[in-house]
């Protein structure tokens, strides 16, 4: 599993968390996927509201623990699934739950607690590590799982940057 390390940046509150996940919305296309990793209260959701926001995803996004999966039209056509595993105890759940399926769509899928589904989450993906700090504050790691284009790449790493400068 090669691993590149793409952004590490402090979020001060839950509305930077967000933009953070706006930015990288505006920058994912169909196919990809985002692992949102941390522990309760870390702001997973908060990140992920921003990535659908950037997706350009209207309705509300909340949390899907109960239903696990849920999922929102683009305009391009595609969807967005927001797959919450927190529920689950092992990897042979997700499998059940129809995850496989998903990752067959040209859809963007973000999942919460993808250490639930370990080994199913295929390459090239992000891997987002969210860690509260001591006060309300956020530590966000991204990284790049596998082999993406290196033009991707150095376009998401613009996009933080033109985020950072707003």
């Amino acid at each position: 599993m090669a691993a590149r390390l793409i952004l590490e940046a402090l979020s001060a509150n839950e509305s930077m968390t967000r933009r953070l996940g706006a930015a990288l919305g505006r920058w994912l296309r169909a196919g990809d996927v985002v692992a949102v990793q941390g522990p309760l209260g870390a702001g997973k959701t908060r990140f992920i509201q921003g990535l659908a926001e950037g997706l350009g995803v209207t309705d509300p996004v909340q949390s899907p623990s109960f239903v696990l999966i849920q999922a929102y039209p683009l305009l391009s056509g595609s969807r967005f699934y927001h797959v919450d595993l927190y529920r689950l105890s092992e990897p042979g759940e997700a499998w059940a739950l129809g995850l496989w399926d998903l990752l067959e769509e040209p859809a963007v899928i973000a999942i919460e607690w993808p250490e639930r589904a370990a080994g199913l989450i295929p390459e090239p993906h992000l891997h987002v590590i969210l860690s509260p700090l001591e006060d309300s504050g956020r530590q966000v790691r991204i990284e790049a799982i596998g082999e993406f284009p290196p033009e991707r790449l150095e376009a998401l790493i613009q996009q933080f940057k033109e985020q950072q400068s707003e």
